[in-house]
C-alpha cells in the first residue's frame, strides 16, 4: 500500500464532503492553527468506514497493524484537522491492531494534538479500550501495561497527557476496574487551575457515581475545601446528595469560612 497516496485519496473524500463556511466555524471554535475542510465528525466517520469496506478482501478481512499504522501516520502528516480526525477514527475502527508497543506513537501524537477534539477520542477511545484488552501485567519484557504508561501521563508537564490519563481509565472504570488509580489520579489533579483538566475529573467522576455514588459523594466531602465548581458540577447530577454537597461547597469558600468563624 502506498500510504501517503492513500491518505490523499481520503482528504480529497473529505474536502468534498466540507464547507468552508463549516470549515471557519470549526476552527474557530477549536482555536486551531491547523487546517479545516468542513467536514463533521459522523462524514468523517462514514468516509473512513467506507474505506475499510473498499480494502477488505476475500482473505484478508482488516488491515494489517503495519498497513493501519502507516496510514495513520500519513493522514496524520497532513495539517488539516480532519484528516487527523480520519487517523483516529481508523484506530477506532481497528482496535485489536493497536497494542501496547503503540503507545510511544499515541504519546507523540497526544502531544500534537493541542486540542479536545483530537485528543479525546485517542485517549478516551484507542487508549482506553487498550486497556480493557491488555493484560495488567507485561508479557514481554520492558514493555510497560497501559496503567504504568498512565502513571506517567499523570504527572507529565503537558496537560493534555494529564488529561489523557484521566480519560483512558474510562472503560476500566466501567467494569469497575482501576477505582483507586482513578482516585489517586482525582487527588493529585484537583489543585490544578486548567479548565480541561477540571472538566475531565467531573465528567470521570459523574461516570463513576453512578455506579459508586456513595464513595464520590465521600471523596468530594473530604475535599471540599479544595474543590472548583467546574469539577463539582457534573458528579452532582449523579448524586441524591446534591444539594447537601453544593451547600457544602458554599459554606466551604473563603468569604464564607470568615463570617463563620467571626
Amino acid at each position: 500500500m502506498n500510504h501517503a497516496a492513500e491518505a490523499d485519496v481520503l482528504l480529497a473524500q473529505l474536502a468534498a464532503l466540507g464547507t468552508p463556511q463549516r470549515a471557519e466555524g470549526e476552527r474557530a471554535y477549536l482555536k486551531s492553527s491547523l487546517q479545516f475542510v468542513g467536514t463533521g465528525v459522523p462524514a468523517v466517520r462514514r468516509t473512513v468506514k467506507a474505506w475499510l469496506r473498499a480494502h477488505r478482501t476475500p482473505t484478508h478481512d482488516a488491515l494489517t497493524h503495519d498497513a493501519l499504522f502507516g496510514l495513520a501516520r500519513a493522514l496524520w502528516a497532513h495539517p488539516v484537522h480532519e484528516c487527523r480526525l480520519a487517523a483516529i477514527e481508523l484506530l477506532m475502527a481497528c482496535p485489536q491492531l493497536v497494542t501496547t508497543a503503540d503507545l510511544p506513537w499515541v504519546e507523540a501524537t497526544l502531544r500534537d494534538c493541542h486540542t479536545w477534539a483530537l485528543v479525546d477520542p485517542l485517549a478516551g477511545w484507542v487508549v482506553a479500550e487498550l486497556a480493557v484488552r491488555e493484560p495488567t501485567t507485561p508479557t514481554v519484557l520492558a514493555t510497560p501495561t497501559v496503567p504504568a504508561v498512565l502513571d506517567q501521563w499523570v504527572a507529565d508537564p503537558d496537560f493534555w497527557l494529564r488529561r489523557s490519563a484521566v480519560l483512558a481509565l474510562r472503560a476500566l472504570l466501567r467494569d469497575d476496574r482501576e477505582l483507586d488509580r482513578f482516585f489517586a489520579y482525582a487527588d493529585a489533579l484537583l489543585p490544578e487551575q486548567e479548565f480541561f483538566i477540571r472538566k475531565v475529573l467531573g465528567w470521570v467522576l459523574r461516570e463513576v457515581a453512578t455506579r459508586h455514588p456513595e464513595r464520590v459523594s465521600r471523596w468530594l466531602r473530604e475535599r471540599m475545601t479544595q474543590m472548583n465548581l467546574v469539577t463539582l458540577r457534573e458528579p452532582l447530577r449523579k448524586l441524591a446528595d446534591a444539594a447537601e454537597l453544593r451547600a457544602l461547597y458554599d459554606a466551604s469558600r473563603p468569604g464564607n469560612l470568615r463570617k463563620r468563624s467571626g
